[in-house]
Formats: structure tokens, sequence, C-alpha cells
């Protein structure tokens, strides 16, 4: 096979898979049976082809069923794709044209930092790799949820374990890409030393792509945004810390640019969906941008794009 189709290989794989866990239609609770009904029934609810597919239900989570919950989530997940809408257009379009301008410059950022001898840039980043694994993540859920319990805060324990289960789906997902794509790190140990001459090589026999690290992060940092969304600092500083992490992973030289992007995407698109599929008014969120096709009365077609704040 060319070379230049199996450099191709790994972006149309991307590009299918960035799109497991976008912005869903969330769990719909039944309404209750009461003896006041409203004399006239509901209109029932019109159905497009732009619509998202809805997702399964997921009521909150127990540290029993959370295994259940995990292999639920990623049969979903991966069955995702293949209920594409209209609507995901546009996340589709910006996401996988991000991957591919970072693709192109991975070999140029890989071998550029390993140019240069390791210094104490390098150690720091080291070490917030380290803070920032998917086992300190799994540490800072496990934490969140005994707060909750010691205190009898229901809405911190299912946090907390709401945390777990996005970091246990991201990791299953990152896991199949690494072995799926097999892109060997830009340097070996320590740093200095090129390995695959930090080409950004697929299927090369390496473990690279996405980032680990960032796709936990991202996925945690989006759990507990969402479930404290009435607290408008915890979204930037959980952002701001999952991109940190990120950030440090490229120039400890142990991740490619694009590595790291697609892992955060991963991360946060799983996160997203796992808390908002918990939220017991799931009906009233949506997708906060939506896009629909539009015919105007003049002729012609056009696409509407909506966001919601």
């Amino acid at each position: 096979m060319p070379q230049r189709l199996l450099r191709l290989l790994p972006t149309c794989w991307v590009a299918l898979l960035l799109l497991l866990p976008f912005p869903v239609a969330l769990r719909a609770e039944e309404p209750s049976q009461t003896a006041q009904q409203p004399s006239t029934p509901p209109e029932p609810e019109r159905t497009t082809a732009s619509q998202p597919a809805p997702a399964p239900p997921h009521p909150h989570p127990t540290l029993k069923e959370l295994p259940r919950q995990v292999i639920l989530d990623q049969k979903f997940l991966w069955l995702r794709p293949f209920r594409l809408t209209l609507a995901d257009a546009p996340w589709a379009g910006a996401i996988v044209a991000a991957t591919g301008t970072l693709m192109a410059t991975d070999r140029r950022v890989g071998q550029g930092l390993s140019d240069t001898p390791p210094g104490s840039g390098y150690r720091f980043s080291r070490n917030i790799g380290r803070l920032g694994s998917p086992l300190t993540g799994a540490g800072v859920a496990g934490l969140i949820y005994l707060v909750g319990r010691g205190r009898g805060d229901e809405r911190a324990q299912t946090t907390g374990l709401l945390g777990w289960e996005a970091l246990a789906d991201s990791l299953l997902i990152v896991e199949v890409l690494k072995n799926a794509t097999q892109r060997p790190r830009p340097t070996f140990s320590g740093g200095s030393v090129r390995n695959h001459n930090a080409d950004g090589q697929f299927f090369a026999g390496g473990r690279d792509f996405p980032s680990g690290h960032a796709a936990g992060a991202w996925a945690l940092a989006a759990v507990v945004a969402e479930r404290n969304r009435h607290r408008r600092w915890v979204a930037p500083v959980g952002y701001s810390l999952a991109g940190f992490v990120s950030v440090a992973r490229i120039t400890e030289r142990r991740h490619f640019p694009s590595d790291v992007f697609v892992g955060a995407t991963l991360g946060f698109l799983i996160g997203r969906h796992v808390a908002r599929s918990a939220e017991p008014d799931a009906t009233a969120i949506r997708s906060r941008l939506n896009a629909s096709p539009y015919l105007p009365p003049g002729g012609g077609t056009a696409l509407t794009v909506s966001w919601k704040f």
C-alpha cells in the first residue's frame, strides 16, 4: 500500500471516532401520571433528520452499578458514528480540520523539541505529567465521592462516581485507539533520544495516539464543570488545569500536538456526555450548538446555526 495512503488512514479513523460522543439528546423522563392533566394533550414533538440520536437511559449511578453503566456507555459511544446527523456537521468539520492541521505540524514540533537537551522545563513538564495521570484523576474523583459521603451530600457522591465512569470510558476508548493506530512517541524516556526519528508516523509499533493523560484530565474536568454549572469559577479552573496537563505532555516530549488535541477532545465530549446524561431534567438540556437546514422563501438553501447560553 502506498505510503501516502497509509498516512491518510489515521486521519479517516480519527474523523470517524471523534464523532462518537458528540453532543446528543439526553434521557427524557416520563411525565408523572397524576389526576391533574391538561384538557388538551400536548402536541407531539416533531422529529427531523437533523435531530441528534437520543442517549440511552442513564440514572444516577451507584458504586455497585458502575461497571454495568460503563459497559452501556461503551455500547452507545462506539455505535455513535452510525447515528450521525446534520447537526453534527459544524462540530465534525471544526474538529477534523484542527486535527489535520496539527498532524501537519507534528513532525516539526517533535523533532524541534528533541533537538534541545532536556532542561528545567522538561523536568517541570514531567512532574506535571505525573500529577495529571488518569490514576491521579481517579483519586480526585474518589476524594469527591468520599467527601460527599461523609457530609451526606448526594450530589457530590454522584459527581465522584460520574468522574470514575468518565475516566473508565475515556481509558477504554483511548486504549483501543492506541493499539489500532500504533504511533511511536516522539522520544524515549528521558526526552533526549528520538523514537522513530520523531516523525509522527502511524502503524509503526507505538502506543502514542491519542494522549491518555489529556483524555482523562478533560473527562474529569468536564464532569466536575457540568455538575457545578451554578459555580462559574469551577469550569475555568477545571479546564485550565486539564489544559495545563495536556500541554505538559507535549513539552515533556511524550506526545505530538495532535495526540493531545484528540485526547482532550475525546475526554471533554465523553465527560460531558456522562454528566449530562445523568441530569434529572435531561429533557431541558440539549446541545448548545444546533444547526439545521433552512429553505429561504426566495429560493435556494441555507443553514441556520444557533448557540444557547
